[in-house]
């Protein structure tokens, strides 16, 4: 059960509400960060820590955006092409204004640490566009139709504000005068469709009918679990590994600086005077003794060695990122099969492009809606895009051209398309210039009419 919305008890009844996903988190970002052994240092201990959950977190997140994303309006019907050129440049001023690549970028990198991520679209009247901004997914909660884990009808965010900013971020809002201007406020905001509650300090600041008609929060899985709302680290089936490595080579760390101070073990000798391990010293022990080092590493250190292969080999093939994504396959190898190598790791971007698919079409509806509401755009009422993603590998340039043209040449593609496939993120003003050319020179009968791709 919860709490009816908008009632005085709710910043109080929220702290019991999620334990288990709030500590998971904690422990997640505690791991990236670092703190990966467990128990406390003993006095003296060395321990090493090789961050490679950071390092293959990273990697799969420039995989995921090799380059800034474009999107491609689709018309509802037909005779919208200028309207959908209009939209698609609204997009891109947006996204351009916010640095929004750079963002989400980061938001891909939190969502895979964490296991969500979240976006809040709102209307700044302040800035007089759409703000798009990522939220702490530790700062929500979240209820969603039993049916359908995917459809949420209440969002309620808990952060903390100095009551000085409390006039930026609530025009118009009461703060009283006891507070503060430094003091530090618990701010609740409660969204469903229909209603907007905002509680600052405790106190009721904005009660009012949702200003969007829709809930401004986008919460999505990193990768999404069966059946539920809430997703999954990539951090999972890591820890365990990256602890035992951190241990074995901690371990083996040991045995090499030992090794590197030989032991000297003397036999039937009673006194060990001016007897030292060094280069060019000179022993006299008395008859039947014996002197020798003590051999710290023997087989030993082979099976060391071999175990940490093993947990090497084990955390490339639970990340799925195979050591030819960093730049080593350690022999040589053909482009196919360099492509075949690292199929695990395109296979896990593809699964997180699907998750991005859905977080851009409905974040792209939310701009384009906010735009018409708020700044007086018409956009025919078009919501639905599609994104265009760079290529996961590097890729043929060269080649990549000659599809291109070879598939607008046979109709398959249009040149509005194959302009987003190689990179252009705002075709239309491109199109328009081309067009404007050829134009020019067929009034200078330097292009004839009926040939439109070649001078």
């Amino acid at each position: 059960m919860h709490p009816a919305p908008h009632t005085n008890p709710l910043p109080g009844w929220l702290d019991g509400r999620d334990i288990e996903r709030m500590n998971r988190y904690r422990e997640y970002l505690d791991f990236y960060g670092g703190q990966q052994w467990t128990g406390r240092r003993r006095a003296g201990e060395t321990r090493l820590t090789l961050n490679y959950a950071r390092t293959l977190v990273q990697k799969t997140a420039s995989y995921l955006f090799p380059r800034p994303v474009t999107f491609n309006v689709i018309p509802d019907g037909a005779g919208q092409e200028e309207t959908v050129q209009r939209a698609e440049r609204a997009l891109n001023d947006v996204f351009a204004r916010h640095d929004q690549h750079t963002i989400d970028f980061q938001s891909a990198l939190d969502s895979a640490v964490l296991g969500d991520g979240a976006f809040k679209v709102t209307w700044s009247g302040r800035r007089g566009a759409p703000l798009v901004v990522p939220v702490d997914p530790a700062s929500l909660w979240a209820w969603w139709e039993p049916d359908n884990p995917n459809e949420i009808y209440r969002v309620v965010q808990r952060y903390t504000i100095a009551a000085e900013e409390a006039g930026r971020l609530f025009p118009g809002a009461r703060v009283p005068d006891q507070w503060g201007a430094s003091k530090r406020l618990t701010v609740v905001e409660d969204w469903d469709t229909g209603h907007y509650f905002v509680s600052l300090g405790g106190e009721h600041v904005i009660d009012e009918p949702n200003p969007y008609g829709f809930i401004p929060y986008l919460i999505y899985p990193n990768i999404a679990r069966p059946h539920e709302f809430w997703g999954a680290s990539d951090l999972e089936d890591l820890v365990d590994v990256c602890r035992e490595l951190n241990q074995r080579m901690t371990t083996l760390s040991r045995i090499l600086h030992v090794a590197g101070y030989p032991i000297t073990v003397l036999e039937n000798v009673t006194g060990s005077d001016d007897i030292r391990a060094e280069a060019g010293a000179i022993w006299e022990l008395p008859e039947d003794s014996r002197a020798y080092l003590l051999d710290m590493l023997g087989n030993g250190v082979g099976l060391h060695i071999d175990y940490v292969n093993l947990l090497y080999r084990q955390l490339h093939d639970l990340s799925e990122t195979p050591r030819t994504a960093f730049g080593d396959s350690g022999r040589s190898l053909s482009g196919v099969a360099l492509e075949v190598e690292i199929q695990p790791l395109i296979q896990k971007v593809m699964r997180k492009r699907r998750v991005w698919d859905a977080v851009y079409r409905k974040r792209n509806a939310m701009i384009l809606a906010l735009l018409e509401q708020y700044d007086g755009a018409d956009f025919d009422g078009l919501r639905r895009t599609e994104t265009v993603w760079g290529e996961v590998l590097p890729s043929d340039r060269e080649g990549l051209v000659r599809s291109e043209a070879q598939l607008v040449a046979a109709g398959i593609h249009s040149h509005h398309q194959a302009m987003s496939q190689l990179g252009d993120t705002d075709p239309a003003p491109t199109w328009t210039e081309v067009l404007d050319e050829r134009a020019a020179l067929r009034e200078m009968d330097m292009l004839p009419d009926g040939h439109p791709t070649t001078a």
